[in-house]
């Protein structure tokens, strides 16, 4: 049975600044234009075709892109496209809860929980995000039994894609993944599971609770992973990288702008979190 619905954007500032603009192609945006020290924030679907991404500094982006269009981040834009996003949403299922700028999830009642009820559902949601924001605000989403699941379903299947997981697809419905590829598991944890020698999704899912908890050093992880890998109904746990997201590079390129602009920064700096 499905329970929760995941909505992800599409590089969303990135999109909210094609349907700004109307600029189509490929298009990045940076802290501040005309400045090639810092690096891109987001990066559109079509620049990411040559390799251009969040954290590619932006004198490389251009070399990798030529035809590149940079535009100067509007922290701002994006926080209103980010509270009309929600809306739209909400005018289709409820929102439990906003893990960031451009993600969010709601809980399935009822009959929603039936795969075709929810397919409908989830093109609802999409149909309304197109009418109320812009046609160029696309989403991925993901539908599970948990909201973990769900949030890994949603990143299954880009850009613009519906993925479900179903209980009795696990855990093979993941094998296909890297362990990256799982939220809670950056390059630090993975190599920690190295050294249990976990380098597969299959080899994750086979551990027991015990040689779970063994592996992240902790019962309480251990026993959340035996679970949500099984696809038990839990709260959502926000990730140390979901966390360090584009809310934190909106608050960090806000104060950071800010100092620019009132002449108490001399050279742009600003650290831009990793992103997809």
């Amino acid at each position: 049975m499905l329970r929760y619905l995941f909505a992800d954007m599409n590089s969303f500032f990135a999109s909210v600044e094609q349907q700004e603009t109307g600029l189509s192609g490929p298009l990045a945006v940076v802290p501040m234009a005309g400045v090639e020290t810092t690096c891109v924030i987001a990066a559109s679907y079509e620049a990411k075709a040559y390799g251009v991404g969040t954290g590619t500094a932006v004198h490389e982006a251009k070399k990798l892109c030529p035809g590149l269009r940079l535009i100067e981040a509007r922290p701002d834009l994006y926080v209103r496209y980010h509270h009309r996003i929600v809306e739209a949403l909400e005018s289709c299922l409820h929102v439990d809860h906003v893990t960031s700028i451009d993600e969010m999830y709601g809980r399935l009642m009822g009959t929603e929980c039936q795969p075709q009820n929810a397919a409908v559902l989830a093109y609802k949601v999409k149909a309304a995000i197109r009418q109320a924001v812009g046609t160029r605000i696309r989403c991925n989403i993901g539908m599970a039994p948990n909201a973990w699941l769900a949030k890994v379903a949603s990143d299954m299947n880009k850009p613009d894609g519906l993925t479900m997981i179903m209980a009795d697809q696990m855990p093979e419905a993941l094998y296909r993944l890297k362990l990256t590829d799982l939220p809670g598991i950056a390059s630090g944890m993975a190599h920690r599971l190295a050294k249990f020698d976990i380098f597969h999704v299959f080899q994750l899912c086979a551990l027991s609770e015990h040689q779970l908890s063994v592996a992240w050093g902790s019962k309480i992880m251990g026993a959340l992973w035996f679970a949500q890998l099984r696809g038990c109904d839990l709260p959502y746990r926000p990730t140390q990288r979901s966390m360090v997201g584009h809310s934190h590079v909106l608050a960090r390129l806000a104060a950071w702008t800010q100092g620019v602009q009132s002449g108490s920064e001399a050279r742009p700096g600003p650290r831009i979190a990793p992103g997809r």
